[in-house]
Formats: structure tokens, sequence, C-alpha cells
């Protein structure tokens, strides 16, 4: 008897968890529908200005193609004013000095999260702010400089994330503009001693080289100023991205300022063309 009952209570479990997958499956694709990820996927060409006092005292410039992804998404606690992002970047540039008898090759890379807050101030336009952590790095080779050819780029910051973006349409084409900004505020980066060689760091020369960040001595901007149409089942992205990066220590400067023409795209689209109340899409 108790055989059979272990087996009936066995049969009885499997029933109802066969019965559930339906139900849990409903409930997660709901969940999806109504807290959809949003993600941009972009490529970048643009014009690259660096000085490195590091490597050169003379200015290098050219050209930097970059690739960026971006998803985002409403946080369940609070889904109407309440976004996760992740971001994740990658560029290279091929830069000459002025008078064009030197190159220098860079590779620089970020990721980043943040949680922002955002703010409908009415249907067609609305506002964010919040901040994360942040962490980028990458390097220059400067080819023809035998003593010093590569300068290392490493930080770690806290950032601060704002964002303003206002819907239009044109016929029946949705689109919309978006302006968004980050500025680290706060962190720790690499810097080595001015005429200090990464073979000196090898031997065991590892003081002064981290150093605290912020405003004064380690400042970036970073502002994308893009037209997103949104087609429904896809969308669109056109804009110009700005990134300036400034950093100071051990009297030894590093100044980066990009200027670069962004297409995306964002597969199944933002949503303007399927809002309703009960769908919690980032605009």
């Amino acid at each position: 008897m108790n055989h059979l009952q272990s087996k009936a209570r066995i049969s009885f479990l499997t029933f109802l968890i066969f019965i559930s997958l339906p139900l849990f499956s409903q409930i997660e694709s709901k969940e999806n529908q109504d807290r959809p990820v949003t993600g941009y996927y972009s490529l970048e060409m643009g014009r690259t200005t660096v000085r490195a006092s590091y490597l050169s005292p003379l200015t290098y410039s050219g050209t930097s193609y970059g690739i960026s992804g971006n998803w985002s998404k409403a946080l369940p606690f609070c889904p109407e004013n309440a976004i996760m992002n992740f971001d994740g970047s990658g560029a290279m540039s091929s830069l000459l000095n002025p008078a064009k008898t030197a190159q220098m090759i860079g590779l620089i890379g970020e990721f980043s999260w943040s949680m922002e807050w955002r703010k409908r101030l009415n249907h067609n336009f609305q506002v964010t702010a919040g901040g994360g952590p942040s962490i980028s790095g990458g390097a220059y080779y400067l080819i023809r400089n035998s003593n010093n050819p590569v300068e290392i780029l490493a930080n770690f910051s806290l950032q601060i994330n704002a964002s303003a973006s206002k819907h239009f349409k044109i016929g029946r084409l949705p689109l919309l503009v978006t302006d968004r900004i980050r500025i680290p505020f706060i962190g720790v980066f690499f810097s080595p001693g001015y005429g200090e060689t990464y073979y000196e760091i090898y031997l065991g020369n590892h003081k002064g080289l981290a150093h605290a960040g912020w405003w004064g001595n380690n400042f970036r901007l970073d502002n994308l100023l893009s037209v997103t149409l949104d087609f429904g089942r896809t969308a669109m992205e056109i804009g110009y991205h700005l990134n300036v990066y400034n950093q100071w220590a051990n009297n030894l400067n590093t100044t980066i300022i990009s200027n670069a023409f962004v297409i995306g795209v964002i597969p199944h689209g933002i949503g303007l063309k399927k809002r309703s109340r009960a769908n919690y899409s980032i605009y």
C-alpha cells in the first residue's frame, strides 16, 4: 500500500508540475512584455585628437572607429520610474603628428552600469537622472618612440548620468530626440611618474601609480545627441557623439577629444507605436 501511495504522490506532483509549466511561461512572458529590454547597437566613425605628454609633446589627430551597445530595462520594484542601464563600448583610432611623419595607434574600451530615476513631465517629454560605477581602459602606442612607446590608461569611477528626450511624429512615423550626458565625479586612475618606464614598474617600482580622481585631475564628458526613428518592429538611431577626456598626474597630461557620427539599430523598436499604460518600456 505504501508503495502504491508513493507512486500516486509522485504521479500527482508530476501532474502539478506539468500543468504549472504553461502558467509560469505565461507569467514570464507577461513580465518580459511589461518590462522589455531595450537594446541599442551602434557603430560610429569620427575624428580623434590626442595629446599624451608621456609619449610626445605633439598633438596627434586622425580617424577613429567605434562600436557600442546599451541595454535598458525598467526595474520591477518601481517600473514607472526606475531604469537599469548597462553600457559597453570599444574604439580604435589611427593618428598622425602635425607633420604626418609619425603614427600613433589607440585602443580604448569601457563598461558601465547605472540606475536612473525618470520623470515623465508629459506624454511626449521625459527626463532621467542617476549614476553608477564605470570601468575603462586602453592604450596608445607611438610606433616611432623607442623609449616609452606605450601609454596605458585605466580608470574606475562613479559617474553621474542625465538625459532628456522628447517624442515627435513626422506623419505616422514616431521619432525620439534624446540628449544623454555622462560625467564621472570621483574615482581612481592609473598614471606612471614623469619619465618612469613600464620596465621600472615591472621591476617593482609601484609607488605613486594609483591616484584619486575628481573633476580637477580626471575630467570626462560623454555626450550623445541622437534621433531615433521607430518603425515598430525595429528602430534606427542617428546621432552625434562627443567624448572629452582630460587627465593630469605626476606632471603628465593626457587629453583626448573625439567627435563621431553614430548610426545604430534597436531590435523590436522602442515601443512608441505600442505605448500603453500596462507597458513599462524605457520611453
